[in-house]
């Protein structure tokens, strides 16, 4: 009786102190810095809103997360890579709306499921935009004239598979107009190819453009949001204009398939309190971006619907992933 009284003695304590080993693992979390990938240059929505979001969690994550830049390809060669980083909490990714638009315009673009989301924290409306000083001075002025001289028009975007390729797509067949697409590597160099004169439009979002827009170096035609943009009232929406066609962008965070939930949930604590900052909410202010926070168990079911919906679109008007 001793001997069996003993032995289970020495189980508890066992799993006691596997117990207690697997708490302070995560108490340690994180020993060393950890990188937040943006797959886009800097300078662009997805980096202003992922460096933001670094500035006000680093309190919580003992001063210990820094951003790194991994542009190319639509944001595909930085979800590959930080997919591609060992599941230990160490790598995570800004996810936005392209990885959600990619897998449906380009092939093997890098699909939303090889990563656990972490959270969903703003969205941010899509815009047709033109040089200050152009000649099309209504959304009906350029509408006209995308009809009236097919693919004369041409219009820059951050990047085939990037959300304003579909919003293009989508706008022209709702439209019945006919753009020339000149893609560039992020939505920094499309914008200044619009302002230099190089395009007639530029299909791009409120936080990259806000710059341009203040400065009055581009305006808005068109606004893509289910109404209009709060910044910039005056330029109408699609759907006012009769055109069943809505795109809003999205940024959240990501870490690779397979990261520890306790890690996963440690992060998502982090970033909710960076998100209801003063300071991170008068950032968003700034930018005209809606504030939300999707958490661990809100974010995947609501990327997973996204994707659906824009995968919905892609079908709607044809386009194949190539």
């Amino acid at each position: 009786m001793k001997k069996r009284t003993f032995l289970s003695g020495c189980v508890f304590l066992i799993i006691l102190f596997i117990a207690f080993g697997v708490n302070l693992a995560e108490a340690e979390y994180p020993e060393k810095k950890i990188r937040v990938v943006v797959p886009y240059s800097p300078g662009g929505g997805a980096d202003l809103v992922g460096r933001a979001l670094v500035q006000y969690a680093n309190p919580y994550l003992g001063g210990k997360i820094y951003v790194g830049n991994v542009p190319g390809a639509g944001g595909a060669i930085g979800f590959r890579e930080g997919s591609k980083a060992s599941a230990d909490g160490y790598t995570i990714t800004v996810l936005v709306t392209s990885i959600t638009v990619g897998p449906h315009v380009v092939k093997d673009f890098p699909k939303p499921d090889i990563f656990d989301p972490i959270c969903v924290v703003a969205l941010d409306p899509r815009m047709f935009l033109v040089k200050w000083d152009s000649r099309f001075k209504t959304a009906q002025d350029l509408i006209s004239y995308a009809k009236t001289q097919p693919e004369e028009l041409k219009v820059s975007f951050g990047g085939y598979g990037t959300c304003e390729h579909l919003n293009l797509a989508a706008f022209a067949e709702a439209s019945g107009g006919k753009f020339t697409l000149v893609p560039y590597k992020g939505a920094g160099p499309s914008l200044v190819a619009a302002m230099g004169g190089h395009v007639d439009l530029v299909a791009a979002g409120g936080t990259e453009s806000r710059v341009y827009l203040e400065g009055k170096k581009l305006r808005p035609l068109i606004v893509f949001g289910e109404k209009r943009y709060k910044k910039y009232p005056d330029a109408p929406t699609a759907k006012e204009l009769g055109y069943d066609v809505v795109i809003v962008a999205w940024r959240g965070l990501g870490a690779p398939k397979g990261t520890p939930q306790a890690i996963i949930n440690q992060l998502g604590e982090a970033f909710q309190k960076a998100v209801a900052d003063e300071g991170f909410k008068n950032f968003m202010d700034k930018m005209g971006l809606e504030r939300i926070y999707l958490g661990p168990k809100e974010a995947g079911p609501w990327i997973k619907a996204q994707n659906e919906y824009f995968k919905g679109i892609a079908t709607k008007i044809g386009i194949e992933p190539k």
